[in-house]
């Protein structure tokens, strides 16, 4: 237990460092929790939860919260979920950043995990869409994530602790303009036992033309909950 809570501190430490030395508004912090609780061989709970904020910890840009049921499919390496999410964002609205506005939003969603195995890597294929209801009013909205994850270390090792990972998730709206935006993930993660994991990321979100913005990600993965055959079910740490 030590050494995760070192490990953790270590990451939120380099994290937060990085971002005190940045601008607000071009290099922002990103904390999230995701937890999953096993119900049993073919149900699972998941959990989530995250803190965004601009330029390091303490200017708080958005916080959200998640749950959905996952069933996992027996013959198949892939898994179905519907949940609901609540957020809050608090975007400036005017150029000198003075000021924010409150925008809070609720969503139903429905989305497909699927998970293949390239040689020691994995790759995994999240399709969500989202029924949003927001201060501008219904919305939907169709998301694809790619995430690749590559292991790290000698070939002749089982379960290696560290990997590196990629990941591009692609948004796009039911508006006259349908891009909303496209998420670049890069990073890497430790496995600290089969329950507890973590990600250290940088992330770059094109808004479209010169718009983006960079994150400094931090992601605590909790799986935990029935345990039996889980892992012939689903690999550890699915993305939410």
């Amino acid at each position: 237990m030590k050494k995760a809570l070192v490990f953790f501190v270590l990451f939120l430490l380099v994290a937060s460092s990085t971002l005190q030395a940045q601008n607000r508004g071009k290099y922002n912090g990103w904390l999230q929790y995701t937890g999953t609780y096993s119900l049993n061989q073919r149900f699972d709970v998941n959990l989530g939860a995250q803190y965004r904020a601009y330029s390091g910890l303490a200017d708080k840009r958005l916080l959200l919260g998640l749950a959905n049921l996952q069933y996992n499919l027996k013959s198949l390496p892939m898994s179905v979920a519907a949940g609901y999410m609540y957020l809050q964002l608090q975007p400036y609205s005017n150029p000198e950043e003075t000021e924010k506005f409150d925008n809070r939003e609720n969503r139903l969603y429905q989305q497909v995990i699927v998970n293949n195995k390239l040689g020691r890597a994995r790759l995994l294929h999240r399709y969500r869409i989202e029924e949003r209801w927001t201060s501008a009013g219904f919305r939907l909205r169709f998301r694809y994530l790619a995430s690749l994850r590559l292991p790290l270390g000698p070939k002749t090792l089982d379960n290696p602790k560290w990997y590196a990972t990629i990941k591009d998730e692609i948004r796009i709206s039911d508006q006259e303009n349908p891009f909303d935006s496209n998420r670049v993930w890069v990073g890497a993660g430790y496995i600290l036992n089969k329950h507890l994991g973590g990600e250290l990321l940088w992330m770059t979100q094109f808004n479209g033309g010169a718009d983006r913005a960079n994150y400094v990600a931090f992601i605590l993965r909790h799986d935990f909950g029935w345990s039996a055959d889980k892992p012939a079910r689903r690999p550890r740490f699915l993305p939410q």
